[in-house]
C-alpha cells in the first residue's frame, strides 16, 4: 500500500476544490465544506490533465502537487500574516452525526469494493488492461497522447489507438498516482475502488442541496448504496464519469441562487 499516494490523492482534490470555490458560497457546516472541496477536486481534475496535456505540460505528480496547493498555501500565509488563523473549535452537533453516517457507508462501500477487487492477482476482462497500459504510458511518459506514426505505413497501436478520443482523463489520473505509487495492479485497483466509494458522499451533498434535508438525504444515500447494480469493482472509467456526476450537478443546482458556480459546470 502506497501512503504517500493516497495522500496525494486527497491532497490535489482537496487543494484544487479549494482553490476553485474559495469565492463560492459554500455549506456552513465545515466537514461537508471539506467534502465539497474533495468533489470539485476531483471533477476538475480531468479537464486540468486534460488541458496540461493540450498544451504539451508534462503530466507529472510534482506539477500536479504544486498547482493544488499554490492557493491554500497563499491563503494560509495570509491569514497568518494578518493574525487571523485560527484552529476550528472541535464541537460534536447533530449534523456531525449524518456527516458520520455518509461516511461510513462510503466506507463500508469501499471495503466491499476492494474485498472484491483484490481476492485475486488478476485484472479481469479488456478494459482494466487496456487502462493499464494507458496508465502506465502516462506514468512513464507524463504525456497522454497516442504516439505519433515513424512512417506513414506503420499500424496504430491496438490498445493505445483510443487514448486520444477518450479522453484520457481515467487514465491520466492513475498515471499520475502511479508515479508515487509503484504497483500498477494495486494503483487500479484501490484507487478506482476509493473513487466509486467516495461518490457516495458526493451524491449525499447533491441530495441535501436539493431536498434540503439532511435525513432524507442520507436516506437517499443509504438506498443507492444498496443498489447491486449501481457500480463494482469492475475497473474503468465510469467509476470516474458517475462520481463526479454528482459535484457537477451540485454545481448546477448551487448555480441558481448563485451564478458563478455555472463556471465549474462549463
Amino acid at each position: 500500500m502506497s501512503i504517500i499516494a493516497v495522500f496525494l490523492f486527497f491532497l490535489y482534490c482537496w487543494g484544487i476544490g479549494f482553490t476553485a470555490t474559495y469565492y463560492l458560497k459554500k455549506p456552513e457546516h465545515s466537514w461537508e465544506k471539506h467534502l465539497l472541496n474533495l468533489g470539485v477536486g476531483l471533477g476538475i481534475i480531468p479537464i486540468l490533465l486534460i488541458t496540461l496535456n493540450f498544451l504539451h505540460i508534462s503530466l507529472d505528480w510534482k506539477i500536479i502537487f504544486a498547482l493544488s496547493v499554490a492557493f491554500p498555501f497563499y491563503i494560509l500565509a495570509t491569514k497568518i500574516k494578518k493574525k487571523e488563523f485560527s484552529f476550528p473549535k472541535l464541537q460534536l452537533k447533530k449534523s456531525d452525526l449524518v456527516i458520520f453516517a455518509v461516511v461510513l457507508i462510503a466506507a463500508f462501500s469501499f471495503y466491499i469494493y476492494a474485498k472484491g477487487a483484490f481476492s485475486y492477482p488478476y485484472l479481469e476482462d479488456e478494459d482494466p488492461w487496456g487502462h493499464s497500459v494507458g496508465m502506465k504510458f502516462v506514468s512513464m511518459e507524463k504525456y497522454a497522447y497516442d504516439p505519433p506514426l515513424k512512417t506513414p505505413n506503420e499500424n496504430i497501436d491496438p490498445v493505445l489507438s483510443y487514448i486520444d478520443p477518450y479522453p484520457p482523463a481515467y487514465d491520466a489520473l492513475l498515471g499520475i498516482l502511479h508515479q508515487t505509487s509503484p504497483d500498477l495492479p494495486w494503483t487500479m485497483k484501490f484507487f478506482n475502488a476509493l473513487i466509486i466509494s467516495l461518490g457516495f458522499i458526493f451524491f449525499y451533498l447533491f441530495a441535501n442541496e436539493l431536498m434540503g434535508s439532511r435525513n432524507k438525504a442520507l436516506l437517499a444515500t443509504a438506498i443507492l448504496a444498496m443498489i447491486p447494480a449501481y457500480l463494482s469493482h469492475f475497473i474503468w472509467a465510469h467509476s470516474l464519469i458517475i462520481t463526479i456526476f454528482f459535484p457537477l450537478m451540485y454545481a448546477l443546482h448551487k448555480s441558481m441562487e448563485d451564478k458563478r458556480w455555472l463556471y465549474l459546470v462549463v
